[in-house]
């Protein structure tokens, strides 16, 4: 077996575990989210769902920074652009954060505002992880699909991922600053939050991995 099949196959595997995490982490965070919204626990529901959304949320983080490495590693033509580093540093910052910030408001009697703050970070971590993740998947797909037509429709469909994870993550951090302004807090984290594990159920896991998957042979 060469290198570049043994990386190659070495990332499936990392990116298909990463997947499972995101899309178990996201319907987690879809049940708890909508629970809360019924008024069942919301506080306590809110809190556990930042939790779980900080650690999906570093998983992708990680797998995204371990594919760019790889992929410099089997394509040595790349010039790749060095500030995508430091975005999916902040990105993984994001995610542990919102696991502090859970783990806080849980101890914590006034829990709102800090899970108000993890919503904002994770909504910045998803703006600026949305491009590199993007860039990851042209890269992959322009190295293993043979047909021009199928790198085009790969490269339109991370392109509409990469734009919907920068909306999600637009919304989540609109949504946090207005509920530390006071506007209907807890329902509007609740929304946030809910949002987020939408994403990363259909957006951030079983869509994009899937077209991903679609071109490693």
């Amino acid at each position: 077996m060469s290198a570049t099949q043994s990386a190659t196959y070495e990332s499936n595997g990392s990116a298909a575990g990463a997947a499972a995490i995101e899309a178990v982490a996201g319907i987690a965070v879809i049940v708890l989210t909508i629970l809360g919204l019924a008024r069942i626990a919301p506080v306590l529901l809110v809190a556990v769902a930042t939790i779980i959304a900080g650690v999906a949320l570093i998983s992708q983080g990680a797998t995204i920074a371990a594919e760019y490495a790889r992929m410099l590693n089997v394509r040595t033509d790349l010039v790749a652009p060095l500030g995508t580093s430091s975005s999916w540093s902040l990105a993984l910052l994001a995610g542990a954060a919102g696991i502090v910030l859970g783990i806080l408001a849980l101890l914590t009697v006034s829990p709102t505002e800090l899970v108000a703050i993890a919503v904002i970070a994770f909504g910045g971590g998803l703006i600026l992880s949305s491009g590199p993740t993007a860039q990851i998947a042209v890269l992959k797909v322009s190295g293993q699909a043979a047909d021009d037509r199928l790198r085009r429709m790969a490269a339109e469909a991370t392109t509409t991922s990469a734009v919907s994870q920068g909306l999600v993550g637009l919304g989540a951090v609109i949504l946090g600053i207005l509920a530390l302004a006071g506007f209907a807090t807890l329902t509007l984290i609740l929304i946030a939050l809910l949002t987020i594990g939408v994403f990363l159920l259909v957006g951030g896991s079983i869509v994009g991995g899937f077209m991903l998957n679609i071109f490693r042979r």
